[in-house]
């Protein structure tokens, strides 16, 4: 039963197939071809047509194949090549893939611990290319913004201070928004101060790395309402404020962005600013989560963390 559904379906589907080709170059190219043979294809292909709309398999074979051979013989100099098909086909997906890398989403891997416990080594993300506006190509505008940048936003950006480290030209980072235009910036102890506001911690528990063992304390922080897991390390009362810190104001056009690992993070506390320009988008899922040891071995598959949203 099962065979004989399946030996239809293939049946019908070629018919389609044959039957879009040749109703397509008369289409496109009656003009070149002489009456008669016009008239004598689409003789052929109404009856095809009516066969595939009867649903009479056998007559709809027969039909079929003399299409296919009025095709062969009377517009086979108007038909695609198998090669020609399969190039258009591989650069049409080339170019829709590129296009959707430049304005809708771009795939990134997390290679550090800079995010934990938000993001881990091995996350692979989306991020929203156009959430913050689309970029004009060779221009440094960006034009229909969705939202603005908003404090607790995860952003990936383009490394920003490669001037003094020229080997870092090109590489994206990803760090969590705390500061925008502004805003004064300060950290005294474990807590992070906005404008003069203590942004409050509130203890969850104890945080232990699955790569290393090292033990965390870790909090949620509260973001003006933006709510977020931070980690500190164990016994350590006192947060790194860097060679930046404290920020009078964040200068116009830039922002100001932390790690979630706040003892163990690269990041403004040090280099300073991130151009608005220069930020990419914004993460919002993890689609698939690799755990590697240390040698690069494949520990497990991270199942839990698959399709998961970041806050």
């Amino acid at each position: 039963m099962f065979s004989k559904w399946l030996n239809e379906y293939r049946i019908k589907r070629r018919a389609r197939d044959v039957i879009k080709t040749a109703d397509s170059i008369l289409k496109r190219y009656s003009s070149s071809l002489s009456p008669e043979r016009t008239e004598s294809v689409r003789e052929k292909l109404i009856q095809a047509e009516n066969a595939l709309r009867n649903g009479n398999v056998k007559d709809l074979t027969v039909r079929v194949a003399e299409l296919e051979k009025r095709v062969e013989e009377d517009l086979s100099k108007f038909r695609k090549s198998r090669l020609r098909q399969n190039v258009e086909s591989i650069a049409i997906a080339i170019i829709l893939a590129l296009l959707i890398r430049t304005f809708v989403v771009q795939p990134f891997k997390i290679p550090s611990g800079s995010m934990i416990p938000t993001l881990l080594i091995g996350d692979h993300l989306l991020v929203s290319k156009f959430i913050y506006g689309t970029k004009i190509p060779f221009a440094e505008k960006k034009v229909f913004p969705i939202e603005p940048i908003k404090r607790g936003d995860v952003a990936v950006f383009l490394y920003p201070n490669y001037e003094r480290d020229p080997q870092k030209e090109g590489l994206d980072y990803i760090k969590r928004v705390v500061g925008l235009p502004g805003d004064s910036i300060d950290i005294k102890g474990r807590n992070l101060y906005i404008n003069g506001e203590k942004i409050p911690l509130r203890y969850i528990g104890e945080y232990i790395d699955e790569r290393s063992g090292d033990v965390f304390d870790k909090y949620e922080e509260d973001l003006f309402g933006e709510k977020h897991d931070v980690i500190y390390k164990k016994g350590k009362d006192s947060t790194d404020r860097g060679r930046v810190l404290p920020v009078k104001s964040v200068p116009e056009g830039h922002v100001f962005v932390v790690g979630d690992n706040r003892d163990s993070s690269f990041d403004s506390r040090f280099w300073g600013f991130v151009p608005i320009q220069s930020i990419a988008g914004r993460a919002f899922i993890v689609h698939w989560s690799w755990n590697w040891d240390g040698d690069g071995v494949l520990n497990k598959v991270r199942w839990e963390r698959v399709c998961s949203i970041i806050y």
